[in-house]
């Protein structure tokens, strides 16, 4: 008893403040990893260090030298395995939505402009990219693009996207001032290949911008005229106008991309432009 009363005695208002952000930062990365690939590589882990533990218990040798080698390099490997995880969440951690470009009512305007362009595209099945820039600045792909600075209309992001124009390979990228910035731009692949076989080069791309950015990246697929969404390395797919202004939104505020089926490099639809 007398134990148990200086423990509490020894307990200073410190400890509190200690233990509340310990919790904060503990949920703030399990949001993070939530409906990523992180889970299962983490899972992964978590079954070697078992294995670790139980060949310590039963003094196996060859097995406790193995692992004993193998998290001795754990630092290294975490950090090549959650490069992109590690990226976004550094990323994140500066993001604040004080730096927003846009009164809330214009935002809104561009959005219900980027989601009439997606459906008018996808009603003729016309591929697209259409990227619009968050918290992380896009000005290295921009660069490497057909800089235009205009106004990002329903009419000029289908002609850029027709077939016969010079423009219509690569994305369109809008910024958060919302200018059409670039036009033609080069978006990165994705880091993990696997799964994203079944996917065209512009779902690919568009998840490969979305690993290394925070951006909204919708994509129009010209074969079988469906909308999806790219947006911190997960794509949800054939989404209907409503859904998609509701996630857009959801995004240029600040939040994670919602719940509802998400896919990571999905492997059971058939590949799309």
């Amino acid at each position: 008893m007398n134990e148990l009363i200086e423990l509490v005695a020894g307990i200073r208002p410190q400890d509190f403040i200690d233990i509340a952000l310990l919790s904060a930062v503990i949920y703030w990365l399990l949001n993070l990893i939530k409906g990523t690939r992180t889970i299962p590589i983490l899972l992964g882990l978590s079954v070697l260090l078992a294995v670790y533990g139980l060949a310590s218990f039963l003094r196996l040798d060859a097995i406790g030298w193995l692992m004993e080698n193998l998290f001795s390099s754990a630092v290294v490997i975490l950090v090549v395995l959650f490069q992109a995880d590690i990226r976004n969440a550094l990323a994140r951690v500066g993001m604040t939505t004080m730096f927003r470009e846009m009164s809330a009512t214009a935002q809104l305007d561009l959005i219900d402009e980027v989601v009439n362009t997606a459906y008018a595209l996808a009603k003729r099945k016309i591929g697209a990219t259409i990227v619009l820039e968050n918290e992380t600045g896009l000005r290295n792909y921009i660069e490497r693009g057909k800089v235009l600075n205009a106004e990002p209309t329903v009419e000029l992001i289908v002609s850029i996207f027709h077939p016969s124009s010079p423009l219509h390979d690569g994305a369109v990228i809008i910024t958060r001032k919302g200018v059409l910035a670039a036009a033609r731009c080069i978006l990165p692949l994705p880091s993990g290949l696997v799964g994203s076989f079944s996917l065209g080069t512009r779902h690919r791309s568009a998840l490969g911008l979305a690993e290394e950015t925070d951006a909204a990246v919708v994509v129009v697929s010209e074969e079988r005229g469906k909308v999806s969404l790219a947006h911190l390395g997960r794509l949800k797919r054939d989404l209907d106008e409503k859904e998609l202004r509701r996630q857009v939104t959801t995004i240029l505020q600040g939040t994670e991309l919602t719940d509802a089926v998400s896919e990571t490099h999905p492997e059971t639809q058939p590949a799309e432009g």
